[in-house]
């Protein structure tokens, strides 16, 4: 069960393809380090250890501990050599649970499977069927789940500690319904679920969270049914009854993308299922600053390999230049997503080490604190207080009269306040994932475009933990070593002070140059580059789509890119149309209002507008990142279509100089424009006429892809060029096929459950300004007059 997880390079006998001294190996799992039993797997036995695990799952019966059989690349960073992860700016390492939520494996097993795909690298696009992996739940994940979506919908509307609890027996059982109402918090009393900070949530939970909820319902329940007697504007409470929906129903979708592991977590004991655990599925937490928790982004791309039958592992990317290969693979980078491999060549890298970089680029940063950030933070507040500021200003009371009066416009006005800073939270984080996963893309379209991509541009450090917590990390540093140079200063006066002459460097303490160096390496054995190396401004990755395998390297790395975080994905998208419902109804309760003439207070009308306002903002911005992203489908297509035409006129320009140069004629010279757009061929044609003289048999030929090595020019070149040009021509039609069809046809970026499209974003503004001339219209025609009390 517990696999080697050792950062250090795999000690691998090429011979017997087995570990070598696995009874030395360590592993380190519950915080504590204890040897392995002794672990040899052959090459052909794997499927048989599969199979002997299977067995001994199906003895032990039913378990919420699922164990480390996952047949993918592993996806946590090692903390063998940390005592404390939090050191380094994560959270605690977690407990396995499910076979979805824990993706680790033996980094021996890593290699025989690399070792095999590479053997047959076509097996990178059916890992289950090359690794007879047989699991017929992978199918079924990133599913909505709608039961769950309702029942949760059920335990959020429901006061806490006496309606939801009630639910949860009456569904759970009394034994599921304890775990349960811990984990979701309905009714916690056992600090053991809630371990973050001691389990200090329970504590606020009780003081402050379940007062918070009870006077919540008090305030829409009573204002809703008790308005006239409590001088409350109805359509106050019934917006805040709204948007208190819109946040159950978003929690609710959580739970329904939930797998079935994840699900049953909730359902079980602690040590399964903790805070922990619920903290990374958050979007406001984990997903929000992704690098911040342990393996998180690792964990997210295993599953992505998984969901769509890739190994990342086995394909590599032939660089063009050497110096670039050679500094990526030696990248000082996560272990399991290395440039080497040791199985690709010295000129290649990895296809998993380019995605993992790209994607830890691109979800490394904040939500970017401009206008949208803004109004994310002080738009609650201002729908919060809007009415109430507009009671006092009619010289009335902001929150009744009464103690019960009080009571309810209290309940009604945290209700705004809270949930709609949820609201936008939500949406905001919505639309900053749009745009991450957009840099993601258009880095991989960047890299495929001469003179390509800087390398500062998308590596990162390992120790990188998001934008935020750098920050933070750097400012209690450099508080520090001000302590420190402060305390140093200060004892170094007082040995002025005395005179006391400070004691001689000792010999023996002294390094030495060798060890020097050592210290610069590390523990590797190889030095390591960083991104503070002085070489790195200078590179630029450049990756020709029609050499060798790249095309279908990249092919694989967007379906990755793509598949990366599906579940939070597929939530964000769903969080929009929850939003842009909200206003809809808004504006229909608004119009409701303005031609029926109901009784209302001018205050609701103004936040009821702000509110609509805001939410409209947060709806179109998104959809129109989420069109940005679908638009680099188009452009990603057209890389591959410029690339097919300019194989097309080379394969032409040496058809017609081999068909003349068979009838005795001069060849013409090779075409000079720059079709593919990648580099100039003007260098290549320079003392082309010189070339034409020769034997017979020696011809001159236009390569698109050779770059400072003589031109082939016999047949036998001719052929062997053709024949490499026509094969990159297969594949790069079939890639610009397969990505129109999955991106275009079967799973194109969808927001509010449509294709992400300016059509979309047409239909939506229409909609919205429809409702507001139609609310205007009843507003000017329907003879509506206010009071001195609004």
């Amino acid at each position: 069960e517990n696999m080697n997880n050792d950062s250090s390079p795999p000690r691998f006998n090429e011979e017997s393809l087995s570990p070598l001294k696995a009874d030395e190996q360590t592993s380190q799992v519950g915080g504590k380090r204890r040897k392995l039993k002794p672990l040899t797997i052959e090459t052909e036995d794997v499927s048989t250890v599969q199979s002997k695990e299977k067995d001994k799952d199906a003895k032990e019966g039913e378990s919420t501990t699922v164990r480390r059989r996952s047949n993918f690349t592993a996806g946590t960073v090692d903390t063998a050599n940390s005592s404390n992860p939090e050191q380094h700016g994560y959270t605690t390492a977690l407990p396995t649970v499910g076979k979805m939520a824990s993706r680790r494996r033996s980094r021996d097993e890593q290699h025989l499977d690399i070792k095999k795909l590479k053997s047959n690298i076509s097996g990178a696009t059916s890992v289950r069927k090359h690794l007879k992996v047989e699991d017929d739940d992978l199918h079924l994940q990133n599913k909505f789940n709608k039961k769950e979506f309702f029942t949760s919908m059920i335990y959020e509307t429901l006061p806490p500690v006496f309606g939801s609890p009630l639910l949860a027996l009456a569904l759970e059982g009394p034994t599921r319904a304890y775990h349960f109402m811990n984990h979701r918090l309905f009714l916690p009393v056992d600090t053991s679920y809630q371990k973050t900070n001691g389990g200090a949530i329970i504590y606020i939970w009780w003081i402050v969270m379940i007062p918070i909820f009870m006077v919540i319902h008090c305030g829409l329940w009573g204002g809703i049914f008790f308005s006239e007697q409590l001088n409350i504007d109805i359509f106050e409470p019934i917006m805040a009854l709204l948007a208190f929906l819109c946040r159950n129903s978003i929690l609710s979708i959580k739970y329904a993308y939930y797998s079935d592991d994840e699900l049953e977590g909730v359902r079980s004991a602690a040590p399964d299922w903790t805070d922990a655990h619920q903290f990374r599925k958050l979007i406001g937490n984990g997903w929000r600053y992704p690098l911040e928790h342990e393996g998180l982004v690792e964990e997210e791309l295993n599953l992505a390999q998984q969901l769509i039958d890739v190994h990342l592992g086995a394909p590599s990317f032939k660089v063009e230049d050497k110096e670039v290969a050679k500094f990526l693979r030696s990248f000082d980078c996560h272990p399991d997503f290395a440039a080497d491999n040791h199985h690709n060549d010295p000129d290649e890298v990895s296809a998993a080490f380019l995605v993992h970089q790209f994607i830890r680029m691109s979800f490394k940063d904040d939500i970017p604190f401009g206008i949208n950030a803004k109004i994310a933070n002080f738009a609650p507040l201002v729908c919060a207080l809007a009415p109430n500021l507009v009671r006092l200003s009619k010289d009335q009371w902001a929150f009744g009269e009464t103690h019960v009066e009080k009571l309810c416009h209290s309940g009604i006005f945290i209700a705004r306040f809270m949930f709609f800073a949820q609201l936008f939270i939500f949406g905001y984080i919505a639309v900053h994932d749009f745009m991450r996963r957009r840099n993601a893309m258009k880095l991989l379209g960047r890299m495929t475009c001469y003179p390509g991509i800087r390398l500062e541009d998308f590596l990162t450090s390992k120790d990188t933990r998001g934008e935020k917590k750098d920050k933070e990390l750097a400012k209690k540093k450099a508080k520090e070593e001000a302590k420190k140079a402060k305390e140093a200063k200060k004892t170094l006066g007082k040995i002025y002070a005395q005179e006391v002459p400070l004691e001689p460097l000792r010999e023996e303490d002294k390094v030495t140059e060798d060890e020097s160096k050592d210290l610069e390496q590390g523990d590797a054995g190889g030095k390591k580059t960083t991104v503070n190396s002085p070489e790195l401004k200078s590179m630029r990755l450049y990756i020709d789509l029609r050499e060798g395998s790249n095309a279908f390297s990249w092919v694989l790395s967007r379906r990755a890119v793509k598949a990366f975080g599906m579940g939070y994905f597929s939530r964000v998208q769903a969080y929009i149309g929850v939003l842009f419902v909200w206003a809809i109804c808004a504006m229909i309760i608004l119009n409701g209002i303005f031609w029926s003439s109901q009784h209302h207070n001018v205050g609701t009308i103004y936040y009821m507008v702000f509110a609509v306002f805001t939410v409209s903002i947060c709806v179109l911005t998104a959809i129109a990142e989420a069109t940005k992203l679908q638009e680099l489908v188009t452009i990603h297509r057209m890389i591959l279509k410029n690339e097919i035409f300019a194989i097309d006129q080379t394969l032409s320009d040496n058809a017609q100089i081999e068909d003349r140069r068979k009838r005795g004629l001069t060849p013409p010279a090779p075409t000079t424009a720059n079709v593919s757009g990648d580099r100039s061929l003007d260098d290549r044609l320079k003392g082309g006429p010189a070339l034409m003289k020769g034997p017979p048999a020696v011809l001159p030929l236009l390569s698109p892809f050779r770059k400072n090595t003589p031109k082939p020019q016999t047949f036998q070149e001719l052929t062997e060029t053709r024949e490499r040009l026509e094969h990159s021509k297969r594949i790069l039609k079939t890639a610009d096929d397969l990505i129109g069809y999955q991106e275009e046809i079967h799973m194109p970026v969808n927001v509010m459950g449509v294709h992400a499209t300016n059509g979309v974003y047409n239909s939506t503004i229409g909609i919205l300004l429809t409702l507001a001339f139609l609310a205007v219209e009843g507003f000017s025609s329907g003879g509506l007059k206010y009071n001195g009390a609004g």
